[in-house]
């Protein structure tokens, strides 16, 4: 199909409609994949170009095209954008996540007089703000805001008798490269930062475009949290601190936990703290991720309802008895793909302690423990059951980031 009806104005309704459901979501919604080559830069950020070519056709016509309607592929997709105007760019997006982690690596962080130890207000910084990013909050944040937030992290987690001052890793991670102050007047952005300062100009913060464009993309956000863990806080409690940041997602390969499952029922009980009648009740609306339970019974097909880490055969009311576990999880912040290559068949068992970060799946296809008890074995796969390798990865990197894996 030709691209011929689309217009400046259409391009621009869809990338609105990018912004506002955020990446995964809008390729998702239309049956894109990520861009490989050609992007569209508008306003600092990016988007996948034949995405936005095929929704832009839709806002024109009443028909969106797929990602199988573009005989000519996305250089056609490339030319039909730059002759309406706009900017576009080929990419390579592993060298720009290559250099991205270079740099978390590299952070001029201050280290005090007979203390080895790096200072940790910068890394918390930059957690906190991949945090904002895993949950599509805007990346400029106003002083008040980040001093608020960000001080009491660096109470809690920065090195110990360290001072908590928040007005410098907000100007001083400009540095970095990764970060962009705006709101400060020219004259007066060579004096060392003071609250006051800011408390007259009230200045805004955050990642600049470009490092917060690469950190919508799960895998990058991973690694780059990961990055700064192992780098800088290292002997820090991964679970508190991602809790206390808004990272608890990571926690678990399947995201946070639902809050309705942690909090206590509530029902009566007699003097013994026994159970006294039936359960309590209570109203609740929920929102859930569709998942597309064919390909979960494709899956348990192909592995004839076994698991495939410890080969055990369920049954349940006399049929056999499996569960589909996505390897990269389908909710926020993993945001995985429902396709045939992501889940595995396990048992209850082992589908607990997948998602719980208890075993992962290593370089050599050898399920092992984390903890290091049990001896590793081989993940079974059958013929037919394809599996990523870069959701595999993605899940053992989930493991190292809990501290969990070593190396």
């Amino acid at each position: 199909m030709g691209l011929g009806d689309i217009r400046y104005e259409h391009v621009i309704a869809a990338t609105e409609e990018f912004r506002r459901l955020g990446r995964e979501e809008f390729l998702r919604t239309y049956g894109f994949g990520r861009a490989r080559s050609y992007q569209l830069v508008l306003d600092g950020r990016r988007y996948d170009s034949k995405a936005i070519a095929g929704v832009a056709h839709g806002y024109a016509t009443g028909d969106f095209l797929s990602a199988a309607d573009f005989s000519g592929g996305a250089a056609t997709v490339a030319r039909c954008l730059r002759e309406l105007g706009f900017v576009v760019e080929t990419g390579a997006p592993s060298d720009n996540r290559a250099a991205l982690l270079a740099r978390l690596r590299q952070l001029k962080v201050y280290r005090g007089p007979g203390n080895p130890a790096p200072s940790r207000h910068q890394p918390l910084s930059l957690l906190w703000a991949m945090a904002r990013a895993a949950d599509d909050r805007p990346r400029l944040t106003p002083w008040p805001t980040f001093r608020d937030e960000v001080g009491p992290l660096l109470v809690e987690f920065g090195l110990p008798n360290a001072k908590a001052t928040p007005q410098y890793p907000f100007w001083h991670l400009q540095g970095s490269e990764l970060w962009e102050v705006r709101g400060i007047p020219a004259e007066l952005a060579k004096r060392a930062p003071s609250v006051g300062l800011f408390n007259e100009h009230h200045p805004q913060a955050g990642c600049t475009a470009e490092t917060a464009d690469l950190l919508c993309d799960p895998v990058t956000r991973l690694e780059a949290i990961a990055t700064i863990c192992e780098t800088y806080l290292g002997d820090i409690d991964r679970q508190a601190l991602f809790s206390r940041i808004g990272l608890s997602g990571y926690t678990t390969a399947g995201g946070p936990l639902t809050p309705w499952a942690e909090e206590p029922g509530g029902a009566d009980t007699d003097e013994y703290g026994r159970s006294a009648g039936p359960a309590p009740r209570r109203e609740a609306t929920r929102s859930v991720i569709v998942r597309d339970e064919a390909l979960a019974r494709k899956v348990k097909e192909l592995e004839d309802d076994r698991c495939q880490v410890c080969d055990t055969a369920l049954r349940y009311l006399n049929r056999p008895y499996s569960e589909a576990a996505h390897i990269r999880g389908l909710g926020s912040p993993h945001h995985g793909p429902d396709e045939l290559q992501n889940p595995l068949c396990l048992c209850a068992n082992c589908h607990v302690l997948f998602d719980g970060l208890e075993i992962y799946v290593d370089t050599e296809g050898l399920v092992r423990d984390t903890r290091g008890d049990r001896a590793p074995r081989p993940l079974r796969r059958a013929p037919g059951h394809p599996i990523d390798e870069t959701h595999v990865a993605y899940h053992r990197t989930l493991c190292t980031l809990s501290a969990r894996v070593k190396g």
